[in-house]
């Protein structure tokens, strides 16, 4: 298996978003990201990321086009699977790229996206291929994927072990490594009780955390090209 971490935008972030009982206004450098797996000849999204520069430019984010760099580990054209960690825009919005995949979403967050998501992500999710998820599904006997709602009313997160080793894809249910390996709650939430449950429980597995807003993770992993890192 391999896997791999993609940075598609940097921006800042203040810290008491980051971590709960936090009021400083500090602002802290951020990634926005997805992850990318090779399995069994499948090719697996986490999170697909978004494309619209009027939504960057009103976060304040600097968006990198990354397409040259993901051609050299995958077939765009082509992928199996696309987990869904959450409705925000930064990990659904260009799911309409990926028409002919296997969407897998907590259930409560697919309601919540057909209710309040683009016109172009409603219409993805109304196609037969999307599987949706209450409490917790294992896909090609890997990748457990299981509902918080914690971040927001049914985000998810995807637990995986390799070599020994257990490892978190967290979607914002963690925005940095530090929100688990410190357990300190996320600062915006829908269910902070939720969200508290999982880091403890993920911390006391000894899970190796994967979010998508922590830079340290660009600079922790084997660099694969400028914006790309391998996990495994």
């Amino acid at each position: 298996m391999q896997l791999y971490a993609v940075k598609f935008g940097e921006s800042f972030l203040n810290t008491k978003y980051i971590y709960r009982d936090v009021f400083s206004e500090e602002l802290i450098r951020i990634s926005w990201s997805y992850y990318i797996a090779k399995y069994n000849n499948k090719t697996i999204l986490f999170d697909v990321g978004f494309r619209d520069p009027v939504i960057a430019k009103n976060w304040g984010i600097d968006l990198i086009n990354v397409d040259k760099e993901i051609k050299h580990i995958f077939n765009s054209n082509h992928v199996d699977v696309v987990f869904i960690t959450h409705s925000h825009f930064d990990h659904i919005d260009n799911i309409d790229l990926f028409p002919d995949s296997q969407i897998v979403i907590g259930y409560d967050e697919y309601l919540h996206a057909l209710k309040n998501g683009s016109l172009t992500v409603k219409e993805r999710l109304l196609k037969e291929n999307v599987i949706t998820v209450k409490d917790e599904i294992i896909i090609d006997n890997k990748f457990n994927f299981k509902v918080i709602g914690g971040h927001t009313i049914g985000s998810s997160v995807i637990y995986l072990e390799h070599n020994e080793k257990n490892y978190v894809i967290t979607g914002d249910e963690c925005y940095k490594c530090e929100n688990l390996i410190t357990k300190k709650p996320i600062g915006i939430y829908s269910n902070t009780e939720k969200n508290e449950s999982f880091i403890n429980d993920a911390f006391n597995k000894g899970c190796i955390p994967l979010p998508y807003h922590d830079l340290t993770i660009f600079q922790t992993y084997k660099e694969i090209s400028r914006n790309i890192v391998q996990i495994l």
